[in-house]
């Protein structure tokens, strides 16, 4: 995979010097990443994260990147405008002068900002530019054809990359028209195209095969502080075997780094993040202030994260050639995640259409007298606390210093207890703008709120409206607040819970 040589850097990178206007804080300190991380389950102490000055010392990139589009809809002589291109910044911080330059810059970064380790091969690019293809993976679509969270590279002028899975791919709804910016993408299976990608490497060779899925799986997946890791033994399977196993992740969940393939993740709605305290369905991190979400982004996004020890001895340490990280890590420059961070906290939710008629405002008062509203305590409809995973048992010091509900949903609890964001704990969710979601529950298990309270999905038989075919019918224990409802009451509170 190529990476960005010293003459690129160096041209990319006279463009990101700091406004004389506004001071940019600084996303790494020593000083404030103390208390950043929350205690892992397993390990019982936060996992060690990157040094100011190491962080420091890793090279910038702020790298322009381009639109991808379905084949019918691209510009006439495109790619060869693309060639013609040198290398140029994504952005010129030296022009932001006002607030709303800066969400306008943060907009930017959060469409054309590119993840390193993810760098398309030449096989990828062919198959991004076959319909066939395009069509079973179900990419959100612009009505001009731009494919959301795809982009193309330009490292070297005459030479054009597929760079994937910026902000976009995830944290986007596109509806004809309009595009929503920051509720999770409920359209694209990735999971799916996972595995469709896992059965076409394999045909290509063993080599392919062990060089884009299993080795990174190998990575990705595994916990270095279990003694009785779950995660490792699956990149050993069979291709079909993996392959299948990612067929059955449901919509709007994503088997993302860190977490895994057994235990995948919801993807979670940007909008409102502002209020909420904590990162993660488990909590990983806290959310105290703007830095602490540039530190999240730049962590997860840059890859930055990879340089984070997992406990002790020489498998704590993350092995970058398996994560497609051979050359190293870039980070994105200060001035880039604090843009990024404005223009996350400038996301508002699109017009609600579901109006508080009568039978909502029955729901209400449903809601209101139930045990509902300790958790999902209005306005934000959350507490902003943590609950506990199923089987797990706080600190003293953690019940001290962390926001605890000490009592468990009985959700499942592989993902709190059994992958690197497993902190033994779940982040109460805030119903707001739970009317945009087609995925419910921390692993998207649950497929509308018609089915969160129907208690047919505690019988072993049940299969959720955003399952794969391909996912055997199974029970979906836990958060039983509701499911006795009468049949009135329970329309009645799904009603107001779309409202919200």
């Amino acid at each position: 995979m190529q990476r960005h040589g010293s003459v690129i850097c160096a041209v990319v990178l006279g463009y990101v010097a700091l406004t004389a206007t506004k001071p940019i804080p600084q996303t790494w300190r020593d000083a404030d990443v103390v208390g950043y991380r929350v205690p892992l389950a397993g390990l019982g102490r936060p996992p060690v994260v990157v040094s100011e000055k190491d962080y420091y010392a890793l090279p910038e990139v702020n790298l322009k990147t381009y639109p991808v589009y379905a084949p019918d809809k691209e510009p006439a002589g495109y790619m060869d405008w693309l060639k013609q291109q040198d290398p140029q910044p994504l952005v010129d911080v030296s022009k932001i002068k006002t607030e709303a330059d800066w969400i306008a810059a943060g907009r930017e970064v959060f469409y054309g900002r590119e993840l390193p380790r993810f760098s398309g091969s030449e096989h990828n690019l062919a198959i991004i530019r076959n319909p066939q293809v395009l069509a079973g993976y179900r990419l959100q679509t612009t009505k001009d054809g731009v494919l959301m969270g795809l982009r193309y590279v330009v490292r070297n002028k005459g030479s054009i990359e597929l760079g994937t899975d910026t902000c976009a791919m995830c944290h986007v709804q596109v509806h004809g028209d309009s595009i929503v910016e920051g509720p999770p993408n409920v359209t694209t299976p990735f999971g799916p195209i996972m595995g469709d990608l896992t059965r076409r490497y394999e045909k290509m060779s063993p080599t392919m095969l062990e060089e884009r899925r299993r080795r990174h799986m190998r990575e990705d997946y595994r916990v270095p502080f279990l003694k009785d890791d779950p995660n490792k033994p699956v990149a050993e399977l069979s291709a079909e075997e993996i392959a299948q196993l990612y067929e059955r992740q449901p919509l709007g969940v994503h088997p993302r780094t860190n977490t895994s393939l057994l235990f995948p993740v919801k993807i979670s709605n940007l909008i409102g993040i502002e209020d909420l305290h904590y990162f993660d369905h488990t909590g990983t991190a806290r959310h105290r202030d703007i830095t602490d979400l540039m530190r999240y982004a730049g962590s997860i996004a840059d890859v930055t994260d990879a340089l984070t020890l997992y406990g002790d001895g020489p498998d704590a340490k993350l092995k970058l050639e398996n994560m497609g990280l051979q050359n190293g890590i870039h980070r994105t420059p200060d001035a880039l995640l604090y843009a990024l961070a404005k223009f996350i906290y400038s996301l508002k939710p699109p017009p609600n259409p579901n109006p508080l008629d009568e039978q909502a405002r029955e729901g209400r008062r449903i809601f209101n007298r139930s045990v509902c509203v300790q958790c999902h305590t209005p306005p934000l409809y959350t507490n902003n606390k943590l609950t506990l995973a199923t089987g797990f048992k706080p600190t003293p010091q953690e019940l001290e210093e962390l926001d605890i509900v000490n009592k468990s949903v009985d959700t499942d609890p592989g993902l709190a207890l059994q992958t690197r964001k497993g902190t033994g704990f779940y982040r109460v969710p805030s119903l707001r703008m739970i009317w945009m979601d087609k995925a419910f529950l921390h692993d998207g298990s649950i497929g509308s709120l018609e089915e969160m309270f129907n208690p047919d999905r505690l019988k072993p038989d049940f299969h959720s409206s955003n399952w794969s075919p391909a996912t055997p019918p199974h029970a979906i224990k836990g958060h039983q607040f509701g499911l006795d409802l009468k049949p009135e009451e329970r329309a009645a509170l799904i009603k107001f819970l779309r409202t919200l």
